[in-house]
């Protein structure tokens, strides 16, 4: 079986996607399909100059992990890497990085969008706008992440 390609990370400074997609392509892929999430400048409820981000460190570090591995296993792909950022972020900012790796383009895409979906369910990084905090494409519970709550 050939090793499997890939990683997961999160970091506070911005990525670059060529080096990120050199780490993977090795001449066995046929297919390669990159997204790129940034930070839109404006919203429903009007201007949006920057979002900010926050990670429960290596809890959110080990369930990507976790996705990229159930990636591997579920579909027919070489390689998946994912690079979250934390912290502030300005509009057109990159956000997020995930790059798979197939020897053909559906099972690329598919995983790649698998990826992305799961992040957005599983991971715990918060995204503040506007003084909200949201966890994925919802409200948090709590008016903030439990990285920053104290502990009593």
């Amino acid at each position: 079986m050939p090793v499997r390609k890939g990683s997961v990370r999160l970091q506070t400074k911005d990525f670059s996607i060529d080096s990120e997609l050199d780490a993977v392509l090795d001449g066995r892929a046929g297919g390669t399909v990159i997204f790129v999430g940034s930070v839109r400048g404006g919203s429903p409820a009007g201007r949006v100059p920057h979002l900010d981000f926050e990670a429960f460190g290596g809890m959110a570090q080990k369930e990507l992990e976790n996705i990229r591995k159930e990636a591997l296993r579920r579909f027919d792909i070489e390689a998946v890497s994912v690079v979250h950022r934390t912290g502030r972020i300005r509009a057109g900012g990159r956000i997020v990085l995930i790059i798979v790796t197939a020897g053909h383009r559906e099972a690329a895409f598919n995983a790649c969008r698998f990826v992305l979906e799961e992040l957005k369910k599983r991971v715990p990084i918060w995204k503040k706008e506007r003084g909200e905090w949201s966890l994925g494409d919802h409200p948090a519970e709590s008016p903030r992440p439990l990285a920053r709550r104290k502990r009593r």
